[in-house]
């Protein structure tokens, strides 16, 4: 368990998972929060949450932000700092991403790729994935709401390789873009919802059959910053 997974263990005390999550008012399921307490992930590989995940964690928990940002290696300490000295600011965010379009977290639809704004990341995030790597996309739909509100901007890389597990950009049938959950087992890859709403289907292609689908980039963390 990472130091900041042992703070955050530290954090909910007693309290369970989905006490946790119900704290969050369903922006975080109880699945996110334990991936981020323990960082690793089914797979046993490393899981680093998102900026977003720890503000919402740290608004559930009362605690400021800033704490667990330096915790997860986004922003750095000032703790060895002189104690005369004057921290400038914490790390700026002045890195730009591009926003292009909106994706749809529902039925997949055609996915704009106009540039329709941007947000800014951290220097040290940027380096962490690769600035050419990044880009972002406005969620548009109630699909993935347990993972990311309606409305957000999801961040993603396009040069990482999903696991199973992970939440991907997607395009269907070559023309059309969603956000889904990737799953991939035997006999299928899957493509799944995570909502509240039981009504969303997971897109589901069989090993035997066509592989219509391309996935263009892997989820890092969303935000509501606005664009």
């Amino acid at each position: 368990m990472t130091e900041l997974g042992q703070y955050l263990r530290q954090l909910r005390g007693k309290r369970s998972l989905r006490e946790v999550a119900d704290l969050t008012h369903g922006t975080l399921s109880h699945n996110t929060i334990s991936l981020a307490e323990r960082g690793i992930n089914t797979r046993g590989k490393e899981y680093l949450p998102g900026p977003e995940v720890l503000r919402e964690l740290a608004k559930a928990y009362n605690v400021d932000p800033i704490k667990l940002m330096k915790l997860a290696g986004y922003i750095e300490s000032t703790d060895k700092l002189p104690k005369n000295a004057i921290p400038i600011s914490a790390e700026v965010a002045d890195q730009p991403v591009m926003v292009y379009g909106e994706i749809q977290a529902g039925v997949a639809k055609w996915a704009e790729q106009d540039i329709i704004g941007q947000i800014n990341v951290t220097k040290s995030f940027a380096k962490r994935y690769g600035a050419k790597n990044l880009f972002a996309l406005k969620v548009d739909g109630e699909s993935m709401n347990r993972e990311i509100p309606n409305g957000y901007t999801a961040v993603f890389s396009k040069d990482l390789e999903p696991e199973s597990g992970d939440i991907v950009a997607v395009m269907i049938d070559s023309e059309s873009a969603t956000i889904k959950r990737f799953r991939e087992t035997s006999l299928a890859v899957m493509f799944e919802p995570s909502s509240w709403d039981p009504s969303f289907k997971p897109y589901v292609f069989p090993k035997d059959g066509i592989q219509d689908f391309k996935i263009i980039g892997k989820f890092l963390y969303a935000t509501s910053e606005c664009i």
